[in-house]
């Protein structure tokens, strides 16, 4: 399903990724742990294909769906046309809004909405593409504490058999998400 074997990665003179393999299944959910600057979202870049490893090989599914760390809503949009726009099925982009808490922020463009609510845009956008696997990275940033919950439920509802990684620097992630967690070292040999 997606898998990294043996890749390497520097920036410049400065390696950052060593040996490094990596496998995940559909259905499989994987919270992926460690302190800033480790390299966690480099190797969701590479997982990607937005950026290429030095060595090794990555196998992906065509279809992923990504929640990077900035929000990366379009701004001429609103919060629901950005929901709808990946989505094949614009009703269930706008359920997932709705679990989400932001029916009644669905006619704001991302301008006017909180830090949060962006990030709940986000998210929402990114469970309602029809992919093959997710991957997210840090999906529960600046969320208080019902909303992490609420968004939970809504990634564990959604994920509909899709693997999904996680990147987090919280451990309790792994339970809300009901997930095994890994760190990036432990994938280096």
């Amino acid at each position: 399903m997606l898998s990294a074997r043996n890749i390497s990665f520097s920036y410049g003179n400065q390696p950052v990724l060593q040996n490094l393999s990596f496998s995940l299944e559909k259905g499989e959910r994987l919270l992926l742990l460690g302190p800033s600057g480790q390299g966690k979202t480099t190797f969701l870049r590479l997982l990607c294909g937005l950026l290429e490893p030095q060595t090794g090989t990555i196998q992906r599914p065509s279809r992923l769906g990504v929640v990077f760390q900035e929000d990366r809503l379009l701004p001429t949009l609103t919060l629901e046309e950005n929901l709808c726009l990946v989505s094949r099925t614009p009703a269930l982009a706008r359920q997932i809004g709705e679990e989400l808490g932001l029916a009644e922020y669905f006619s704001h463009h991302p301008a006017a909405l909180s830090g949060g609510q962006r990030r709940r845009g986000a998210l929402g956008r990114a469970l309602a593409f029809p992919c093959d696997a997710l991957l997210m990275d840090e999906p529960f940033q600046g969320l208080d504490e019902e909303s992490r919950k609420k968004a939970a439920q809504c990634i564990l509802e959604h994920q509909e058999g899709r693997a999904l990684l996680v990147i987090s620097h919280e451990p309790k992630d792994a339970e809300l998400l009901k997930a095994r967690s890994i760190t990036l070292e432990s994938l280096m040999t």
